[in-house]
């Protein structure tokens, strides 16, 4: 703007990003804050080293802009401040070193059972009510659960459960996915909540089809809202736990929502989240340069190719400010063909088969199978 001419982010030389940065703080300020997001378009020595560009150089760059000098050009300096490595997801997802895949996916994929079976509604087992994260399935740590800190509402809303380690001081808080039957309220109002923001883009009418009116519930598509205040209750019964966050479909979006809404403090590991760029703009409030800056190691999206693409399809950012991460070698359902994976029209035509090809690789029974198969014998993704 202040140059009086458009220059795509992507294509600025690393140079020219040091050069902004390194104008001075009394002025050219919206350059300097271009130039902060151009970092995570650049692949240059900072990215290549593997560096959180987001909250580390944000602190370096108002650490440096609150001292009243330069930004500076020592991208040495500000790498040495920033962590070594990532999260660690990423690396535990290629099983590196071996068998932390089984470590961190094993007590997740109980979580979202547990999550599913023991919440009211059309998949509620009595015998999971008050189960808990079992121990072959822990690591080695001793999950209990929570329940004053859950929800399970029965007319419609947001259901969560929470797994606590309290000798490492951990928790897992698990987001329940939608529920598709209409003879139940909530499974209406879940289909609702997703209609509201176009979770599949123009065909959302006809994926959460539903027999109920959706004005009706207008006043109750606060899902984010119910979810993020759930969590923020568990930080405050839980001070100084680390916080992580789960969850399948719905469960996964309103997962990663919520730790976008804390990046660096909380983290989510989900699977074939719904889609949630829309919740992020409308419900967290961020923008499109703000998405992009997220920590995109710490969002992940774990997924079936044909389940997570065809969403993809039709929205097309879908999963924008997350990394997702597809299993492969799957033995997938019939009715998937390769090119439903990237090809919206060719998808609608063919909307009945697409549509049985979305639902049977979504279908969370076959992915809490398939998800620890493939931590057995080497790197799974």
């Amino acid at each position: 703007s202040s140059l009086g001419t458009s220059i795509p982010i992507k294509n600025l030389p690393y140079s020219a990003v040091l050069l902004a940065m390194a104008l001075p703080s009394s002025s050219h300020r919206s350059l300097r804050l271009l130039a902060m997001q151009a970092l995570a378009f650049v692949q240059a020595p900072l990215r290549a080293r593997s560096l959180p560009l987001t909250h580390e150089v944000r602190a370096a760059i108002s650490a440096a802009s609150s001292a009243g000098g330069g930004l500076g050009l020592d991208a040495a300096a500000i790498a040495a401040e920033a962590p070594a490595t990532s999260s660690g997801f990423l690396a535990a997802l290629r099983d590196e070193p071996a068998g932390t895949y089984l470590e961190l996916m094993a007590p997740l994929v109980r979580a979202v059972d547990i999550t599913y079976f023991s919440s009211s509604g059309p998949s509620l087992n009595a015998s999971m009510v008050d189960a808990t994260i079992p121990k072959e399935d822990a690591s080695g740590e001793d999950w209990v659960r929570a329940p004053e800190l859950e929800a399970d509402p029965t007319d419609g809303g947001v259901h969560m459960r929470v797994f606590v380690d309290h000798k490492n001081k951990k928790v897992i808080c698990g987001f329940r996915g939608i529920c598709v039957d209409n003879e139940f309220r909530q499974c209406n109002v879940d289909k609702c909540f997703l209609k509201s923001f176009q979770a599949f883009g123009e065909i959302s009418d006809i994926a959460y089809a539903t027999s109920a009116d959706c004005g009706t519930f207008a006043g109750e598509m606060d899902y984010f809202e119910q979810a993020e205040g759930l969590v923020k209750r568990v930080q405050a019964e839980l001070v100084g736990y680390s916080v992580l966050l789960t969850g399948h479909s719905l469960g996964g979006a309103l997962s990663i929502s919520v730790a976008a809404s804390q990046p660096g403090v909380l983290k989510a590991v989900t699977f074939a989240p719904t889609a949630f760029h829309e919740i992020l703009r409308q419900h967290v409030g961020l923008s499109e340069v703000d998405i992009l800056s997220l920590p995109s190691d710490e969002l992940i999206a774990v997924g079936d190719p044909y389940d997570c693409l065809i969403n993809a399809a039709y929205v097309p950012k879908a999963r924008e400010g997350a990394t997702t991460c597809l299993l492969e070698g799957l033995e997938e359902p019939a009715p998937c063909v390769p090119r439903m994976q990237k090809d919206a029209a060719f998808d609608t035509v063919r909307l009945p088969q697409t549509m049985m090809c979305k639902g049977s690789t979504h279908d969370w029974l076959r992915y809490s199978k398939i998800l620890l198969e493939q931590g057995v014998g080497g790197a799974p993704l």
